[in-house]
C-alpha cells in the first residue's frame, strides 16, 4: 500500500521543507553558506560504472532518442506518435472501508476545532463498514518525438471504484503518476516542462485520517526544471506551481495553492559517486482561514552512490525553517524549525532477489494543525522466482505527531502486504494480494484496523 502521499500529495509534500531544531547561531550558516542555494528536486542521479556522459547536447540528445524508442513498445502509431496500453480488473474486498474504530467508542476532538464543521468526515461513529470494490483501470502511454532533440511524453492512468453494497462512494479516479513531460535538449541546457495531475480517493493512504471513508482530492503540479551539464557539476533551477481541491465540504478547508523555487548543484565526485547540495524556497496559501498559510525554507547535502554492480545507497538531509502565520481556526502557533533526512539502499543479491530499504524524517502538512512530524521506514523485499512467477512483500512502519494545535494526535502505524504474480500470456498477468494496516493513537476513538484482499487481471497490449 501507498503509506505516504502521493506526489505533491495533500497539501505540499513538505519531505522536501523538512528542518533544524533551533534557529540560534545555525542561522547564520543556513543564511551565509545554504541560503543561496535553494532545494533542488533532488535529482539523485546514479552513476553506472562506466564512462559518464553528458547529460545535455547532441549525444545525449541522439541517446535519450534512443532509448524513448526502445523503452516504448507500441501496438499503435499515429504519425510521429507512438501508443501503449494496458487495461486491467481488479476486484477487492476491504473489511474496514470507513477506517472506523473496532471498539466502537465514540468520536472527540477533531471536529470541534472547525465548530459545525466535521473534520473527521462522518459525523458519527457507525462502526467499521466492509464492502466489496470492483475496479476496472486503463493505462495510456503515448511518446511524440518532436525532433531529434525534442520529446513530448504524455501518460494518463484512469480507474472507476465501483462498490457493491456502498454505491454512494462510486468514483472515478485518475492515477497520481498521469503526467505529460516536454523535454528540450539546447546546447549544455536539458529544459523540462512537466504537468502532473491525478484525482483521489485513498484515506489511508493519510496516516492523520480516521473515521473516514471519502476523501476525493485533485491535484495539478506544473512547472519548469532547467539543468546545466558542465562536465563534472550540473546546475539546476525549477519552479512549481501546485493547486489542491478537496471535493468534501467537510475537507474543503484544505485546498490551497503553493509556489516552490529550487535548485541544486551537483557534483560527479567519481564515475560512480556523486555529491552536492540543493535548497529550495516556498509558499503556500489556503483557500479559507482555517490552516495557517506559511512559507518553507530548506537546504541541505545529498550523496548517491553505486557501491557495487547490485548496491546502490543514497543518503540525503539539512536544516529548513518553515514559518506559519497565526489567526487560523486550528489555533496553530508552531513552526518547523529542524532537521530533516532520508537514507536508504537497493541490494540485488542475485538475478531472482533484490530489497531495498528506506528511513527517514519529513515534515507532512497537518490535517488539524499546522504540521505533522514524521518519521518512517519502509522494507520492500521481491523474488522474481521463475520467469512466470512473482512475489513481492512490503512491511512499513512511521510515527505521526501533530504540531500544537487545539486537537493534537501522536500516533503510530504500521503495515505489511504480500502480492503474488503470474505470467498467464505473454501479455496477461493475474496477481493476488494481501494488505494490512493498524493504528494505534493517543485519542483512542481513532485506532484503526484495515484487511484488503485483492484479486486482479492486467493486459498489456
Amino acid at each position: 500500500m501507498s503509506y505516504v502521499y502521493a506526489s505533491r500529495h495533500i497539501l505540499l509534500n513538505i519531505k522536501e521543507f523538512s528542518c533544524p531544531s533551533r534557529r540560534f547561531t545555525k542561522g547564520c550558516f543556513f543564511a551565509c553558506v545554504l541560503l543561496p542555494v535553494f532545494w533542488g528536486m533532488t535529482a539523485t542521479v546514479f552513476a553506472q560504472g562506466i564512462e559518464r556522459y553528458s547529460m545535455a547536447g547532441q549525444s545525449a540528445a541522439e541517446a535519450a532518442h534512443n532509448t524513448n524508442i526502445e523503452n516504448q513498445p507500441y501496438n499503435l502509431q499515429i504519425g510521429p506518435v507512438t501508443l501503449r496500453a494496458d487495461a486491467g480488473l481488479t476486484v477487492s474486498y476491504n473489511d474496514n472501508i470507513n477506517l472506523a474504530n473496532t471498539g466502537n467508542q465514540a468520536i472527540t476532538g477533531k471536529q470541534a476545532i472547525i465548530g459545525n464543521q466535521a473534520i473527521t468526515g462522518d459525523q458519527s461513529n457507525t462502526g467499521m463498514q466492509a464492502d466489496w470494490i470492483i475496479t476496472p483501470d486503463v493505462n495510456i502511454h503515448a511518446l511524440w518525438q518532436a525532433t531529434e532533440l525534442n520529446t513530448l511524453t504524455f501518460d494518463l492512468g484512469i480507474s472507476y471504484q465501483q462498490y457493491l453494497a456502498h454505491s454512494a462512494y462510486d468514483s472515478i479516479q485518475i492515477a497520481p503518476d498521469s503526467q505529460t513531460q516536454f523535454k528540450i535538449f539546447i546546447g549544455d541546457f536539458v529544459i523540462h516542462l512537466h504537468d502532473a495531475f491525478s484525482y483521489q480517493n485513498n484515506p489511508t493512504a493519510i496516516g492523520q485520517l480516521s473515521h473516514v471513508s471519502q476523501f476525493h482530492y485533485f491535484s495539478n503540479d506544473g512547472g519548469v526544471l532547467v539543468d546545466w551539464d558542465l562536465g563534472t557539476l550540473i546546475l539546476t533551477l525549477g519552479y512549481d506551481h501546485t493547486n489542491f481541491l478537496v471535493v468534501e465540504q467537510a475537507f474543503s478547508y484544505l485546498d490551497y495553492q503553493s509556489d516552490v523555487v529550487s535548485s541544486q548543484i551537483a557534483y560527479n565526485y567519481t564515475r560512480t559517486i556523486q555529491v552536492g547540495i540543493n535548497g529550495s524556497f516556498g509558499s503556500t496559501k489556503y483557500d479559507q482561514n482555517v490552516q495557517n498559510n506559511s512559507t518553507q525554507l530548506a537546504a541541505g547535502p545529498f550523496v548517491a552512490a553505486q557501491i557495487t554492480e547490485n548496491l546502490s545507497i543514497n543518503a540525503r538531509g539539512g536544516l529548513a525553517l518553515n514559518t506559519y502565520s497565526q489567526g487560523g481556526s486550528n489555533g496553530d502557533s508552531s513552526n518547523v524549525d529542524s532537521f530533516y533526512f532520508s537514507a536508504g539502499f537497493t541490494h540485488r543479491i542475485n538475478d531472482a532477489l533484490r530489497h531495498s530499504l528506506t528511513i527517514g524524517r519529513e515534515f507532512l502538512p497537518g490535517i488539524t494543525s499546522n504540521y505533522t512530524d514524521r518519521i518512517y521506514a519502509n522494507y520492500t523485499p521481491s523474488w522474481h522466482a521463475t520467469t512466470l512467477f512473482d512475489i513481492s512483500p512490503q512491511l512499513w512502519w512511521e510515527s505521526l505527531q501533530d504540531s500544537s494545535a487545539s486537537f493534537q494526535e501522536t500516533s503510530t502505524r504500521f503495515g505489511g502486504s504480500l502480492t503474488i504474480a503470474f505470467a498467464l500470456t505473454q501479455h496477461a498477468t493475474v496477481s493476488l494480494g494481501y494488505n494490512y494496516v493498524m493504528k494505534n493513537s493517543n485519542q483512542r476513538s481513532f485506532d484503526y484496523y484495515q484487511d484488503l484482499i485483492t484479486l486482479g487481471l492486467k493486459y498489456q497490449f
